[in-house]
């Protein structure tokens, strides 16, 4: 068994009614459905080390279980279930497989910025005069050697903030201080969620004016966030189809592989499987 990318206990929101502790995966990559137990989803060998994994579950999971929980209840939440809730989404922003696609992505780019800037250092420093011009191609040449090593392998402190699942203060805060609708379902839609469950447009970030969260909590619950209304306000309403199904597009497009549901239904494929999706905004106000 490797390590949870997500919850456990947040899947079980989106189980098998009649079958409790498994749920229909589907598989982007494969395009086809798999009814499996919760336990053997969303994990992967090494995905973290035992420390981190154990630390997820005792600080981050835990506390925000019985917020979830709460908010499947309908009830409101004071400022510190608020706080537990928006360290729970930034977390899981930040330790999902797309994260980790995205930054490895970013590395090649980052180690040639800071060796352009280097050499272009070492380059100024070489048109002084008296310079010891040997001296200025030896630091060139261990430039070009330390670049070539940080291709094949980059730097150690690169890969743990790679690794890393914690989300930063100022994520958290931002997270926090977003107005939160938390959005019930109607009996004939229901939300679905992916290995990636915590969406915003990257183009616009978080702390942004046109930012936008969305988050699943369950099959018929789930949280929108953005800045349309007061800071920090929670606000609970009764969603329409249409709201319903802009969210599922949302998280089935920002699944790196795995969309998950409480049943099998062509529908869940069919938006899964499309390429580029229209996802609109939304105005509140």
């Amino acid at each position: 068994m490797g390590s949870h990318y997500l919850p456990q206990q947040y899947l079980r929101g989106f189980e098998v009614p009649s079958d409790p502790g498994t749920i229909w995966v589907y598989d982007k990559k494969l395009s086809r459905f798999k009814h499996l137990p919760i336990k053997v989803v969303a994990q992967e060998p090494g995905f973290y080390d035992p420390s981190t994994e154990k630390a997820l579950s005792e600080n981050i999971e835990g506390p925000a279980n019985t917020v979830l929980a709460a908010l499947r209840k309908e009830k409101s939440l004071d400022r510190n279930h608020r706080l537990k809730l928006a360290l729970y989404i930034s977390a899981m922003i930040m330790r999902v497989p797309r994260r980790r696609r995205k930054a490895r992505e970013m590395v090649p780019s980052a180690i040639q910025s800071t060796v352009d800037r280097t050499r272009n250092a070492v380059e100024s420093l070489a048109r002084r005069k008296g310079t010891d011009r040997l001296q200025v191609q030896r630091m060139l040449n261990e430039i070009e050697r330390v670049r070539k090593m940080f291709q094949l392998e980059p730097p150690p402190n690169l890969v743990h903030q790679i690794r890393s699942p914690w989300p930063s203060e100022k994520m958290v805060r931002t997270v926090y201080d977003m107005v939160w609708r938390i959005v019930r379902a109607p009996a004939n839609a229901q939300f679905l969620t992916g290995d990636n469950p915590a969406f915003f447009f990257e183009g616009f970030g978080l702390g942004t004016p046109r930012a936008e969260l969305t988050f699943p909590i369950a099959s018929d619950l789930a949280l929108f966030g953005c800045w349309q209304g007061h800071k920090a306000d929670l606000i609970h309403i009764q969603a329409r189809p249409v709201l319903v199904r802009e969210l599922n597009r949302r998280v089935a497009s920002g699944s790196e592989r795995f969309v998950f549901f409480h049943s099998e239904q062509a529908w869940v494929a069919t938006v899964a499987d499309k390429q580029d999706p229209h996802l609109s905004e939304i105005r509140w106000q």
